[in-house]
C-alpha cells in the first residue's frame, strides 16, 4: 500500500509541473571498454583477469514550480564480459524526490525513492557492480512525509509532520536487516514577536520493526530557550525527558532520564554558521557541533554528532545525496555534504546503535583547479548487543583543466574498519588517475586507471585489483 502511495505521489509531485512549465530532461548513454587483472576480487596468485564491455543508459529531469518539485533520475547499467561470457548482468540506479503543496501554507506531502547497489557483508568489502564477488546486493529505499504547518501570526508557528520509510535489500543474506520506520514529529516553536528571547516545544517518537522480529522505539518530549544576543550570536539551552526500548533476541531493555543541553550559535549571513553545544543522553554525556563556511572559490564543513540511530536511518539519508550518476569523477562532497563511501558504512544488521560521527572537508574551484578533501571517524556500539564497529578514512580529489576541453582527474582514498566481535580490521587503499576529453556539445571520451588494495588481518579475504577504463559519453 504504501509503496503504491509513494510511487503515485513521486509521480504526482513530478507531473503537477506539466500544466504551466517545462521539464529540465537530460537524456544519457556512456559507453566503456574495462579491463580488470582481478575481477572476482581472489586473494594474490587466484586472481583472474576480464574485459567487460559497459553500457550506462539514462536520463536526469529536474523542475521546480510555485507549489511542486521534482528531481528524478535513472541509469541502466548493462555489463557484458568476455571471457565469463555466462555473467552478463544488468542493474538499474533510480532516485526521485519530489515535494507537492497541497494547501497553500498548510498542507505538503514529500516524498523520495531510491533504489541502487550496495556491499552486504564486510567481506571484501570495496568492489563494485563489475566485480564478480557475489558482495552485492539491490537496495530499495522508500520515504513519504505529510506535513501540516500552521502560523499564529507573529506569536508561533507550529509543524507536524508523520513519516514513514522503508529499506529493503534484496539478498537473503541480509533479509533480516530490512525494516520499516514510522516518526511522528510535532514542534511549537515562537514567531518574530520573540526578537530577543525565544523559546520551542518539541516531540517526537519513532519505531523501527526489523524483518527478523527486532523492534527500536525512541520518544521524546523537549523544551528549548534561545537568548539571541545580538543579530549573529545566540546561546540555548534545553530539558526533555527520553524514553528508549529496544527488543531483540538477546533481551528487552528499556531506558529512560531526563535529558538537557547547553549550546551557542553564531551566524554570519550565509557564509558562515557555527554551533556547538554539551548535554546529557540515556546514553550519558553528549557532544554536537557543526560549522558551515564559504569562501569565496571554497567551502568548508564540520560535524560532530552523538546519536542513537539504526540502519535503517543511514540508509534513507543517504537516499538523497547518493542519487544517480554515470561520470568517471566519483565527488567526495555533493552541495557541502559528504559522500559516503563502502567501508563508512555500518554493516547491514538489526537493532540500533549510538553513533559518535566526526566529518569534516574541505572543496573548492578556482581557475583550472578544483579539489575536494574529507576526513571522517565514526564509533558505533548497539545497544542490546556487545558489539561495536569503528570506522575512519580519508578521501580526496582534484581536477586540473590542462588545456581548453582537456582536464586530469586524480583521487585517492584510505578507509579503515574493525569490528569487536572479530580480531583484525581492514583497511582500503584506492587511487585513481583519469584523462577527460570534450570532443564536441556533450560529447565527450575518458581514459581511467584505478587501483584497490584491500589489507585484512581478521581473514584471508584480502585482494589487489588494477582497472583500465576507456569511456565515450553523450548526453542529449
Amino acid at each position: 500500500m504504501f509503496y503504491g502511495l509513494g510511487v503515485v505521489l513521486t509521480a504526482a509531485g513530478s507531473f503537477a509541473f506539466a500544466v504551466d512549465t517545462s521539464w529540465d530532461f537530460t537524456p544519457r548513454l556512456s559507453l566503456s571498454q574495462v579491463f580488470s587483472d582481478n575481477i572476482r576480487l581472489e586473494p594474490r596468485g587466484d586472481e583472474e583477469s576480464d574485459l567487460i564491455t559497459q553500457l550506462n543508459t539514462g536520463f536526469n529531469f529536474n523542475r521546480e514550480g510555485a507549489q511542486a518539485r521534482a528531481s528524478v533520475g535513472y541509469n541502466l547499467q548493462s555489463l557484458f564480459y568476455w571471457r565469463e561470457t555466462g555473467e552478463t548482468s544488468f542493474f538499474h540506479q533510480f532516485f526521485a524526490d519530489s515535494g507537492i503543496e497541497v494547501v497553500e501554507d498548510r498542507l505538503a506531502i514529500d516524498a523520495a525513492a531510491g533504489f541502487s547497489q550496495r556491499q552486504l557483508v564486510r567481506e571484501r568489502a570495496g568492489g563494485d557492480n563489475l566485480n564478480l564477488d557475489g558482495n552485492r546486493g539491490d537496495v530499495l529505499t522508500f520515504r513519504i512525509s505529510p506535513i501540516y504547518t500552521e502560523q499564529f501570526d507573529d506569536f508561533a508557528d507550529f509543524q507536524l509532520r508523520y513519516s514513514y520509510n522503508r529499506v529493503d535489500v534484496q539478498s537473503s543474506e541480509v533479509s533480516g536487516s530490512n525494516s520499516q520506520r514510522n516518526e511522528v514529529s510535532l514542534n511549537l516553536t515562537s514567531g518574530a514577536l520573540f526578537s530577543r528571547l525565544g523559546w520551542g516545544l518539541s516531540a517526537d517518537w519513532s519505531e523501527t520493526d526489523f524483518d527478523d522480529g527486532a523492534s527500536t522505539s525512541l520518544a521524546s518530549i523537549e523544551a528549548l530557550a534561545r537568548w539571541n544576543a545580538t543579530d549573529r550570536f545566540s546561546v540555548f539551552g534545553t530539558i526533555g525527558y527520553e524514553q528508549d526500548d529496544f527488543d531483540q533476541e538477546e533481551g528487552n531493555p528499556q531506558q529512560d532520564d531526563i535529558t538537557w543541553q547547553i549550546g551557542a550559535t553564531f551566524a554570519a549571513g550565509e557564509r558562515t554558521f557555527m554551533e556547538a553545544f554539551v548535554g546529557d543522553r540515556v546514553f550519558g554525556r553528549s557532544y554536537g557541533a557543526s560549522l558551515r563556511h564559504r569562501l569565496r572559490n571554497s567551502r568548508v564543513f564540520l560535524d560532530y554528532s552523538e546519536d542513537i540511530t539504526t540502519v535503517n536511518e543511514f540508509e534513507i539519508d543517504q537516499t538523497i545525496p547518493r542519487g544517480v550518476s554515470s561520470t568517471v569523477e566519483e565527488a567526495v562532497i555533493v552541495d557541502g555534504e559528504p559522500v559516503f563511501l563502502d567501508l563508512e558504512s555500518p554493516e547491514l544488521r538489526s537493532g540500533a546503535f549510538v553513533s559518535r560521527r566526526l566529518s569534516a572537508g574541505y572543496s573548492g574551484q578556482r581557475r583550472k583547479t578544483g579539489w575536494g578533501l574529507r576526513v571522517f571517524h565514526e564509533e558505533r556500539e548497539f545497544e542490546v548487543s556487545d558489539r561495536s564497529e569503528q570506522a575512519q578514512s580519508i578521501v580526496g580529489n582534484v581536477s586540473w583543466r590542462m588545456a581548453p576541453r582537456t582536464s586530469l582527474i586524480a583521487s585517492g582514498s584510505i578507509q579503515e574498519n574493525s569490528f569487536a566481535d572479530q580480531e583484525g580490521e581492514q583497511t582500503l587503499y584506492s587511487t585513481r588517475l583519469g584523462l577527460q576529453r570534450q570532443l564536441g556539445p556533450r560529447l565527450s571520451a575518458s581514459l581511467d586507471y584505478s587501483y584497490r588494495d584491500l589489507d585484512s588481518s581478521a581473514n584471508q579475504d584480502g585482494y589487489q585489483e588494477n582497472r583500465v577504463t576507456a569511456t565515450l559519453q553523450k548526453s542529449f
